[in-house]
C-alpha cells in the first residue's frame, strides 16, 4: 500500500492506538478470568489442588503466568511479543486478585462478599490510571519517530498490519522537527516498500488479520449494518433499564440488596443513559462521536456491570461478557477506520490546528 501524503505541519494529532489497545487485553483478560475461574470452581465444588495439607492456590498459578509474560515481552522482539506477553499477564493477573478475599480476612475466606467491590475499584482504578497517563503523554515527534521504529520492527518479523501501516505512515509524514524528519523519511521509505514473501506463520497471521480487517471495514461501511448497530445498542439499552426497574420494583431485591445487587443497578443505569446518547448521535450521522460513547458504554459494562452481574448470575454473566468483548473489537476497529481517514482528509486539505491531547 502506498502512502502518498506529503510532509506537513502536524495535521490532528493523529495517536498510536496500540499501548491502550494491549492494556485492554491485559484488563479484559483479567476480568474474563475471574469470572471463569469463579464459573469453573463453582461447577465442580471448589475443588482442593494437591491433597492432604496441601492446596496449590491458583493465585500461584497467577505470579507464575506473570513472570513468564515479563519474561516474554523482555527477550522476544516485535510488537506482537507485547500483545501476547499482555494476554499471558492479564490471565495471571486475573488468578491473582480472584483470591484478594482470602489474604483480606483473618479466616482466609475466599468468599469475603466485599471481594467483588474490591476487584472493582481495583479493575476501574487501573483502567482510568492508565487512560489518564496515556492522554497526558499527548504526542511528539519523537513519540511518532518511536513508534515508526516499531512499526518498522514489526515489518521485518512479519508483523506489520496494513492498518497500522498507514496509521504509522501517517505519524512520520506528521514529524515536522528538522532534527528528526531525514531518520522519519527514510523508516517511511522502508514501511512503503512491502514484500510478498512469506515469512513464515507470523506473516500468515498478519495476512489473516488484514483480510478480516478489510472485511469488517467493508461491513461496517454499509448502511444497513449502521441500522442493525443502531438496534442493537438500543435493545441493549431497553434490556438494562428493563432490568434496572425490574431489580427496583422487586420487593426482596429493594429490602434485602447486596453490594453486587447496587453495583448491577447503579452501572446499568450509567450504561442505559451512555448507550442512549451514543445512539442519539448516530441517528444525526455523527458516527466517530457515536462510536467513541458506545465504545466507553461497553467499557463500563466489561469493567463494573458484568463483573457484579457474575455475583447473582454465575454462568449467566460470560454470555454477555463475551458478546462485549467481540462488540468492543469492532467498535475498535470502526473507530481506528474512521479516525485514519480523517486525518488524511486532515492533511489533504492542509495545515490545521489541533488539540494536542486528543480524547481516547
Amino acid at each position: 500500500m502506498r502512502h502518498e501524503l506529503a510532509g506537513h505541519p502536524k495535521a490532528g494529532g493523529l495517536k498510536d492506538r496500540a499501548p491502550l489497545g494491549r492494556f485492554e487485553i491485559f484488563l479484559f483478560t483479567a476480568v474474563a478470568t475471574v469470572l471463569i475461574t469463579r464459573a469453573y470452581l463453582a461447577a465442580t465444588g471448589f475443588p482442593q489442588v494437591g491433597g492432604g495439607n496441601l492446596h496449590v492456590a491458583h493465585v500461584l498459578w497467577g505470579g507464575l503466568l506473570l513472570g513468564i509474560a515479563i519474561v516474554l515481552m523482555v527477550i522476544v522482539p516485535g510488537g506482537r511479543a507485547k500483545t501476547r506477553g499482555a494476554f499471558l499477564g492479564g490471565i495471571g493477573f486475573g488468578l491473582f486478585i480472584d483470591e484478594v478475599g482470602k489474604f483480606l480476612t483473618k479466616n482466609v475466606d475466599y468468599f469475603f462478599e466485599p471481594a467483588i467491590a474490591v476487584m472493582y475499584v481495583v479493575f476501574v482504578a487501573f483502567y482510568l490510571v492508565v487512560v489518564v497517563l496515556l492522554r497526558r503523554r499527548g504526542i511528539t515527534d519523537r513519540l511518532r519517530l518511536t513508534t515508526g521504529l516499531d512499526a518498522l520492527t514489526d515489518e521485518t518479523l512479519g508483523q506489520l498490519t496494513q492498518a497500522r501501516r498507514a496509521l504509522v505512515l501517517v505519524l512520520l509524514d506528521e514529524i515536522s522537527d528538522p532534527d528528526l524528519t531525514g531518520v522519519a523519511a527514510e523508516v517511511a521509505a522502508a514501511l512503503r516498500v512491502e514484500t510478498s514473501v512469506d515469512r513464515g506463520f507470523e506473516h500468515r497471521l498478519t495476512q489473516w488479520r488484514d483480510a478480516t480487517n478489510r472485511g469488517i471495514g467493508r461491513l461496517l461501511a454499509r448502511r444497513i449494518t449502521r441500522r442493525i448497530v443502531i438496534g442493537f445498542f438500543i435493545l441493549e439499552a431497553a434490556l438494562v433499564a428493563l432490568s434496572v426497574v425490574v431489580a427496583l420494583a422487586t420487593e426482596e431485591v429493594v429490602t434485602i440488596v447486596g453490594v453486587a445487587e447496587l453495583g448491577a443497578v447503579l452501572s446499568g443505569i450509567v450504561i442505559t443513559v451512555m448507550v442512549f446518547i451514543g445512539v442519539g448521535f448516530l441517528i444525526r450521522d455523527k458516527y466517530l462521536t457515536a462510536l467513541r460513547i458506545l465504545r466507553a458504554a461497553i467499557v463500563v459494562d466489561l469493567l463494573v456491570n458484568e463483573v457484579f452481574n457474575f455475583a447473582t448470575q454465575q454462568f449467566g454473566a460470560l454470555l454477555g461478557f463475551g458478546l462485549a468483548l467481540v462488540m468492543l473489537a469492532v467498535l475498535r476497529i470502526a473507530i481506528r477506520e474512521l479516525e485514519l481517514t480523517e486525518e488524511q482528509a486532515a492533511v489533504a486539505s492542509g495545515p490545521t490546528e489541533a488539540d494536542p491531547v486528543e480524547a481516547l
